[in-house]
Order: C-alpha cells, then sequence, then structure tokens
C-alpha cells in the first residue's frame, strides 16, 4: 500500500476534508441510533455540521452571493435515505446500511453511507474501485491516509468526488462512502 498525500490547499485535500466531515457526520447519526430507542425516520435536516465543505467554486460562490439555492439535507437509519444516488453509489453486496445521507445543493450535491460488511477492507476497497471505474471514475494514486484503508476517485474534471474508507474491527469491515456529484448523476 502506498501513502499519498495531496498537497495543502489542493482541491483534492479539501474534497477529503470535506468527505471526512460527511463521513463523521454519518458516524454522528450511526451513534445516535445505537444510543436511541427512536423509530427510524428520514428527516429533513439544516444543521451547519451537516453542511458540505466548501470546495473553491463553491466557496466563490457563496462569498459573492450568486449561490441562492437553499440545501435540502434528509438522513436515515439502517435505510437508503430518500434520493439517495444509489445506482452511482451502490450498496456492497452482504452489507447492511447503518446510516445515509443526502444534500441537494448547487452547484454539487453529497451524499454518505455507511454500512457493515463481513469482508477484509481490501474487498471493500476492490469492490468499490471496479464499480466506480466502470463508470468513468479516476483512482486516485494511494490506498491509506493515515494508516486509515482510503481510496479516492473522480470524474468531471475533478467536480464529482468519490472517498471510500474502512475500518475493519475483527471479521467485519465498517466503511463509509461519501460522495460530491454533479446533480445529472443524482438522476
Amino acid at each position: 500500500m502506498t501513502n499519498s498525500t495531496p498537497r495543502p490547499g489542493s482541491p483534492l485535500l479539501l474534497a477529503r476534508r470535506g468527505l471526512f466531515g460527511v463521513a463523521a457526520s454519518s458516524a454522528v447519526i450511526l451513534l445516535a441510533a445505537c444510543s436511541s430507542p427512536a423509530t427510524p425516520t428520514n428527516t429533513p435536516t439544516a444543521t451547519a455540521s451537516s453542511a458540505p465543505a466548501a470546495t473553491p467554486s463553491t466557496a466563490a460562490a457563496t462569498a459573492s452571493g450568486t449561490e441562492t439555492a437553499a440545501a435540502t439535507a434528509k438522513s436515515a437509519v439502517k435505510e437508503l435515505v430518500d434520493g439517495f444516488p444509489k445506482t452511482v453509489v451502490p450498496l456492497m453486496t452482504g452489507a447492511q446500511i447503518q446510516a445515509s445521507s443526502v444534500q441537494l445543493t448547487t452547484p454539487v450535491s453529497v451524499a454518505a453511507l455507511t454500512a457493515t460488511v463481513t469482508a477484509p477492507a481490501a474487498d471493500v476497497l476492490s469492490y468499490y474501485s471496479k464499480v466506480f471505474t466502470d463508470q468513468g471514475f479516476t483512482a486516485q494514486p494511494g490506498d491509506a491516509v493515515d494508516g486509515v484503508p482510503l481510496k479516492t476517485f473522480i470524474r468531471a474534471g475533478g467536480q464529482e468526488i468519490i472517498t471510500v474508507s474502512v475500518v475493519q474491527t475483527a471479521a467485519t469491515a465498517t466503511f463509509t462512502v461519501g460522495a460530491t456529484l454533479l446533480p445529472a448523476s443524482l438522476k
């Protein structure tokens, strides 16, 4: 395995940080579900912590006031949230959904999925590598960040970015797929 670290300030590093934020939000949803007796629901949310990290293009648009569309964020526990781009980000065979979320915004939307599967981390990365490269995404160098198995894929000139990270515990892999996608990919 190689450890490729993007240069500071690069769009890839900013995207990875944003997707780590999405993964962290999914983990919070998952932990809340594990400790709460509440029934899973699809609930719209609008919190600052669920907002995607600004990319250079969205930060400029927001700063100039040209971005006026309101974000629509939804999440679900133990199921795919309504509007999740399951064609682009399919669930790995045998995996069980722990949490999912989608935030519809312009110019890009963000979706995240956290699931568990009885498989090695390498199998998870291999599965999603094939799924995403078959859809025209390009795998980026490196297979881990700070020792965590992680793979990043880009397409559409870097406007669409998907990151897969995996945490292995015994025979169970818990993985998070975070995706920043153009509106056309959500249809």
